[in-house]
Formats: C-alpha cells, structure tokens, sequence
C-alpha cells in the first residue's frame, strides 16, 4: 500500500460554497462540466420528501429505485449496482479488481482513477495520447492480465467520444487478459447521438453518473452495469446505505422529469456545437480542452474578468484549460473574452449562439 501522505490529492473543478467571510465577486463558473440548466424544477419537492424519510434506515439495495431504473435500462436486477455517487462506484470496482495488480489508465484523464488505484497498491499504466486523442487500438493492446483498464467516454479533459464498435476491440482484449474494463460514461448524455456501452460485453463494468444530468454535484447518485458477477463484487465493497434518502427520492423524481432532462441537454448540444465550430475543436461534449500559451496565467486573468475555468497544468497540460458551456448568454460573453486573450478563434469573430432561455420548459 502507498503511505497516503504520497496519494495527492485530485483538484476538482467548481468553486465551493461560501461558508463564511466576506462575499466573493460573481463569477461564471465554467470548471464545473454539469447541466447549466440544474438543479431540477422538482428537486425541492424531493428534499421535501427526503426529509420525510429521516428517521429511517434506507433500504440498502434501494429495491424501488433499483427495480425502475433496470426496466428503463432493459437490464435485470442483478445487472445494475446503486451508488451515492459515480465516484464511489469506481473506487469500488478499482480496489476489488486492480489491488496490487496493474490498472491502465488514458495519458490524460480524470485524476481520482489514478489516486484510487495507488490508494489500493496498484500499479499505473498509462497510454499516451498524442493530440489528445487516445487510439483505441493501441489501448487495447497495452490492457493488462487479470488486472483494469479504465476510461472515460467521453474522454476527460478531451471530449472525445469512442462509439461502442470502437470500445467492443477494448473489451475484447479485456476479456481475453481476464481483466476488468471500466468505462465511465458520467458526461456521456451531452453527446449528441451518443450510445452507451451498456451491456455489450461481460468484461466491461459501465458507470454512469446523474448529477452532471441533472446539476446537482452538490447530491451525488450513480449506477453502474454489468456481469452479474462483477456487480456482486462491487456491491460488497458498497458502504452501508449508500444511497440515502435524498438520493433516493432525486432518483425517484428524475426518472419523472424526462423531459425536463432531455429539453436541457438538447439546449446544451447545441450551445456545445456553436462553441466546438468556433473553437476548432474536435471534442464532442460540451467542455474543450483549450490551448492558452499559459494555462496559469490565462486562468488568473480570466478570473479578474469574472470566469472561473479549469487550469489543466496540474494534470500534465501546462498550456491548457477546460472549460464547460453554460447557458448561451454566459457562453457568448466568455467567448468574447478568449478571443481577447488570444486563445482558439481569436480574430475569426463570434458565431451566434442559440437565444438565451429562463430555464423554464413550457
């Protein structure tokens, strides 16, 4: 195991809460990669109900919930595994399977894949991503015996979107070294036309996270599909009423508001793609990978000019940022100030951006 003064800890994006002290400026918050459009119209009614439940242990295997969301997804019960968060999913399915063993990981990624599999002594392998873009083929062939591979899809910080032909050759190789392929599709719902991996292959655990649905990072809830065996492993290592009331009862109502869902998202694609036509950019979510010249310095000054981003440096890309869309308006204006720093699009002018909305849905 690695001393944990050696596991550092994984910067996130997104301004905390303001607890005490003095009021900060307003800000434009484009770290965080959730739905601008959140949190839900129904959420104060599920606090509500949440609240009502209090008193009483929740039902650890969250039978209700669980039950509805395996008949949305056509999968059986013992297919799908309820979390309090993504997060704790993946923590979960990297210590069962890659604890002193070998877990390969994307050049670039989400950082809390790394900090977990050195947390449980194992070993890191990274591929490398040329451009930004990770070769399917070559990751396939650097997975590991008996050990993990995980991934995101899209990837993260790069957007990019591997279509599930491309994640059959991953799995495949997986199955064959008798290893594990995590694939998280948290951000997966804001790529247009996007088709999750689900339960194509038996080698492949698929997590999935709500709250960057519904834009409530602050109320996590996660699921996770597939072997009936690899979910029975992860289950076990669960934490004890992992979904408490407020999940539950924000999972309940969400699986009531599609529409509300599927109207935000789509105004979030097409924020995204005014955005990726401006920029160049090859991402197919709604957050880029934006080359600044100085991430560090680009990041201060377009704090003073009242947008928070995502300074990459800390994950290996000293030149980059990451930033998200957030409703149309806000997205214009932080445009206009890149174009002024001189990043991507600079001097190619504005492309409209779709007409701002209430975030109301009639």
């Amino acid at each position: 195991m690695v001393p944990t003064h050696r596991i550092p800890v994984v910067p996130h994006g997104g301004r905390p809460p303001e607890d005490d002290g003095p009021p900060r400026p307003p800000c434009v918050d484009l770290s965080l990669s959730v739905n601008p459009y959140g949190p839900p119209p129904f959420l104060r009614a599920a606090l509500l109900r949440a609240a009502r439940e209090a008193d009483r242990y929740p039902d650890r295997r969250q039978s209700a919930l669980s039950t509805r969301v395996a008949r949305r997804l056509a999968v059986s019960g013992d297919e799908l595994v309820l979390a309090g968060s993504a997060s704790e999913l993946l923590r979960c399915a990297i210590a069962g399977f890659g604890a002193g063993r070998t877990v390969l990981l994307p050049q670039f990624t989400y950082g809390e894949y790394r900090r977990v599999a050195r947390s449980v002594g194992a070993r890191v392998r990274t591929v490398a991503m040329p451009h930004l873009r990770l070769n399917a083929r070559r990751f396939a062939a650097a997975i590991p015996r008996r050990g993990v591979a995980v991934l995101a899809n899209p990837g993260t910080p790069d957007g990019r979107y591997l279509t599930p032909d491309a994640l059959d050759e991953i799995a495949e190789a997986a199955e064959r070294r008798r290893s594990l392929l995590v694939v998280d599709e948290s951000y997966l719902p804001f790529v247009r036309d996007g088709v999750s991996f689900g339960r194509r292959s038996d080698a492949a655990l698929v997590v999935f996270s709500w709250s960057k649905t519904l834009g409530t990072p602050g109320l996590p809830l996660g699921h996770a599909l597939g072997a009936p065996s690899v979910i029975a492993a992860v289950r076990a290592r669960l934490l004890p009423w992992s979904v408490d009331a407020v999940a539950r009862q924000i999972g309940l109502a969400a699986l009531d508001a599609e529409r509300w869902v599927t109207a935000t998202l789509e105004r979030v694609r097409r924020t995204a793609e005014v955005a990726r036509s401006q920029l160049g950019s090859a991402s197919d979510a709604h957050y880029f990978a934006v080359d600044v010249g100085h991430a560090a310095r680009a990041t201060a000054s377009l704090a003073r000019r009242g947008f928070y981003v995502r300074d990459l440096t800390a994950l290996g890309l000293g030149r980059h940022i990451r930033f998200a869309v957030r409703r149309p308006q806000e997205t214009r204006r932080f445009l206009r100030e890149l174009e002024r720093l001189g990043g991507p699009g600079g001097g190619r002018g504005v492309s409209p951006l779709p007409d701002a909305h209430d975030g109301r849905l009639r």
